[in-house]
């Protein structure tokens, strides 16, 4: 019985040693079938791109710069006369027209000694008429021998005096009634007072310390600092744009004047465009001091070929882009010029009419085989 059990199991391990080795066969000979059979080649789809037909277009090369609005002309205005401060008209601030008043000062003295004056001119008028009919009489009375020479040449004397001196009381009474203006100090021009120096009770001395300070309104100007690299770039009559935020202000200009001399300190040359010369008037809003952009516009061209920067790809030291070219890209060498706002001038190596690809893909290559979708034309 035992060895009969023993038999049994023998022939079952064999049975499943033997279906074993029947799976292990069978799979190695699917593996080298598999291995074997030629691998099927993938066509992939070709790249979708954008692409931008060429065409001329203004295109316009522009530097942006920094600076500031100044006063083009500032007036520090002193007395004339020395008075004491009697009245002042305006303020800090005070926008003023020219001839307005501004300050008045003491005029009791000066008009007392131009009532002197006109006082001593009667007087001297009415010697001077008496001394005339006296010449007269004199000289008929010479003619006929009663008197002598002495007589008549000192009549004579005392005319010529009296007119000379009725002369020098002129001039006198016109220097007076001059002073007496100065003691009305006015605006010499439109503009507002920016400082003033004196108060009421001072005493104004002549040509000393000034009394207040003007700025002119509408000869504002902007003094605009560049790199001295720069420089050579810039010359008269260039167009430019202000943008002067602080008092929502945006002009068209042309640069006035160029400063032949650096600053010292920074090394920096300073161009200045006249803010008053167009022919808007500048608003109340409008201080020297204030912080502008300056866009000047280097050059411009009326018709030019230009394409977007990221368009432009470099390899090694050649900088090209790809053109679409009958379901391909094609690779094309140029010469790229200026970039101004994110665009490009091209100098050569397009032409109007070519299918430039935009789209910045690292898989573009030359004969690389490329789509264009319905919606892939963009415009300039």
């Amino acid at each position: 019985m035992l060895n009969t059990l023993t038999i049994n199991r023998k022939k079952g391990s064999a049975i499943l040693l033997l279906i074993l080795l029947a799976m292990v066969l069978f799979f190695a000979i699917q593996r080298v079938q598999q291995r074997l059979q030629p691998v099927p080649v993938q066509t992939s789809a070709p790249l979708a791109v954008e692409t931008l037909t060429l065409a001329p277009a203004p295109f316009s090369l522009r530097a942006r710069y920094v600076g500031s609005v100044a006063a083009g002309r500032v007036a520090q205005i002193p007395a004339q006369v020395g008075a004491r401060v009697m009245a002042i008209r305006h303020r800090e601030g005070d926008r003023v027209e020219q001839g307005e008043l501004l300050i008045r000062l003491d005029d009791r003295e000066l008009g007392n000694e131009i009532r002197r004056l006109r006082a001593n001119e009667q007087r001297l008028r009415s010697d001077l008429d008496y001394w005339q009919r006296q010449n007269r009489r004199n000289t008929t009375l010479r003619q006929q021998k009663v008197i002598a020479e002495s007589q008549l040449d000192e009549s004579r004397r005392r005319v010529d005096g009296l007119l000379a001196s009725i002369e020098e009381n002129a001039e006198a009474l016109a220097n007076a009634e001059v002073r007496l203006g100065y003691s009305r100090i006015r605006a010499p021009f439109a503009g507002r007072v920016s400082r003033l120096m004196t108060e009421v009770g001072d005493l104004a001395v002549p040509l000393s310390k000034p009394l207040l300070e003007l700025v002119s309104l509408q000869e504002m100007k902007a003094v605009i600092s560049v790199p001295q690299v720069d420089i050579g770039r810039l010359s008269r009559g260039l167009a430019v744009n202000i943008e002067i935020p602080a008092a929502d202000l945006y002009l068209a200009r042309r640069i006035e004047k160029i400063y032949p001399l650096l600053d010292p300190m920074t090394r920096n040359a300073t161009f200045e465009i006249c803010l008053g010369c167009g022919p808007e008037a500048l608003p109340d809003t409008l201080y020297p001091g204030m912080a502008l952009v300056a866009t000047v516009v280097l050059a411009h061209h009326d018709e030019a070929l230009s394409i977007p920067h990221h368009a432009l790809l470099r390899r090694g030291n050649v900088q090209g882009v790809f053109l679409f070219e009958d379901g391909v890209a094609r690779w094309r060498p140029l010469q790229g010029g200026a970039v101004e706002e994110g665009r490009v001038l091209i100098r050569s190596g397009l032409k109007v009419g070519e299918r430039l690809i935009v789209t910045p893909d690292s898989r573009l290559r030359d004969g690389l085989a490329v789509v264009v979708p319905a919606a892939g034309e963009v415009s300039s």
